[in-house]
C-alpha cells in the first residue's frame, strides 16, 4: 500500500476513535460536573476540551477493541488516560515546572486561571481519573478492570510519570549518562502511552502473550513519539505545534537532538518504529490500524 493511501486510511481509523471520544467527552459533562465548584469545573474542563491529538484514549480504545472489548464499555477508561494526561500538561506548564504560557495553541491552564487553580485543577483531574472509569466501567468483568487500573495506576506514580518529570527538572546525573535523555523519554512521555496500549487491551483478554505484546508496541510507540517531538521542537512553528517551539533549548533542556543531533535522532525514531511494528504484527496482519499507526507517526509533522 503507497504511503499516501496508508495514511488516508489511518487518518479515517484515528478520526472514528477520536469521535467516539469527543462525543463522549461531552456527553459525560454533567456526570463529571457533579458536586464540583463552577470554577473548578471550568479549569478542568477547559484544558480537557483545549484539543489536541487525543492520542492516549484513541490507542486505549484500538487497543481494546482488538481484544474483543467494544468501543463504549472502553469509553470511561480512555477518558481516565485523557484527564491523567491533561493534569500533566496543566502542572507542566506551571512556573515552577516549564513555565509555558501557551498549550494546544491557547492560553495554558495558569495562564487564564492562576496558578492556585491551575494546580488544583490538575490535582482535581488526577484523582477523577482513578475515580471516573473505576465508577463507570460497570460492563467490564472485575478481574479485567482491576488489571487495567493496576497497569493505569503504574504509569502515574514515582516510577512513572512524576519519576520523568522530576529527571526532566534535576539533569545532574546526565554528565556521566549518556541515556539520561533516554529515561526521561521513557517515564514522563512512554510510560502513559505504554499504559494506555496495554490496559485497554487488558479490559478485554488476560493472555500475558498478547499483553506481553501490546506492552512491547507501547513502549516503542511511546519513545518513537517523544523522538519526534522533540525534532519538531526545533522545526515547527507555533501554529503547528500548538506551543512555544524551541521551549526546551531555550531553557536548556535534554532532548533527544540536544543530546545526539537532529540526524541521528530521526535514525533513532526510525528504529523505536520499526521496533513497534514489529511487537504488533505478532498479533495483527500489516495493513491494521496498529501497525500502519507507527509509520504514520514517523511522517508527522506537527
Amino acid at each position: 500500500m503507497k504511503s499516501n493511501d496508508a495514511d488516508l486510511k489511518v487518518k479515517s481509523e484515528l478520526n472514528k476513535y477520536k469521535n467516539f471520544f469527543e462525543d463522549y467527552l461531552n456527553a459525560s459533562s454533567e456526570l463529571r460536573n457533579k458536586g464540583v465548584p463552577h470554577n473548578l469545573f471550568e479549569a478542568m474542563d477547559y484544558s480537557l476540551f483545549a484539543g489536541g491529538k487525543r492520542l492516549r484514549p484513541v490507542l486505549c480504545l484500538a487497543a481494546a477493541e482488538r481484544c474483543a472489548c467494544s468501543i463504549t464499555d472502553a469509553l470511561p477508561l480512555a477518558l481516565g488516560f485523557e484527564m491523567l494526561h491533561t493534569a500533566t500538561l496543566i502542572h507542566d506548564d506551571l512556573p515552577c515546572m516549564d513555565d509555558d504560557d501557551m498549550r494546544r495553541g491557547k492560553p495554558s491552564n495558569h495562564a487564564l486561571f492562576g496558578e492556585t487553580l491551575a494546580v488544583l485543577a490538575g490535582d482535581a483531574l488526577l484523582a477523577l481519573s482513578f475515580e471516573y472509569p473505576l465508577c463507570h466501567s460497570i460492563n467490564i468483568e472485575p478481574s479485567k478492570l482491576l488489571r487495567a487500573m493496576r497497569i493505569f495506576s503504574s504509569a502515574v506514580g514515582p516510577a512513572g510519570v512524576c519519576g520523568g518529570q522530576v529527571l526532566d527538572m534535576y539533569t545532574a546525573p546526565a554528565a556521566c549518562d549518556p541515556n539520561y535523555v533516554r529515561k526521561i523519554a521513557s517515564l514522563k512521555t512512554g510510560t502513559l502511552i505504554r499504559a494506555a496500549v496495554t490496559a485497554g487491551a487488558a479490559l478485554g483478554t488476560e493472555d500475558q502473550n498478547i499483553l506481553s505484546s501490546f506492552y512491547d508496541y507501547g513502549t516503542h510507540i511511546g519513545s518513537a513519539f517523544q523522538i519526534i517531538d522533540d525534532i519538531l521542537d526545533v522545526s515547527s512553528t507555533a501554529e503547528e505545534l500548538g506551543k512555544t517551539p524551541g521551549k526546551d533549548a531555550e531553557q536548556g533542556k535534554l532532548t533527544h537532538v540536544s543530546v545526539y543531533g537532529i540526524e541521528k535522532a530521526a535514525k533513532m525514531a526510525e528504529q523505536e518504529t520499526k521496533l513497534a511494528k514489529r511487537a504488533i504484527l505478532k498479533l495483527f496482519p500489516e495493513d491494521d490500524f496498529l501497525p500502519q499507526f507507527t509509520d504514520y507517526l514517523l511522517r508527522r509533522t506537527y
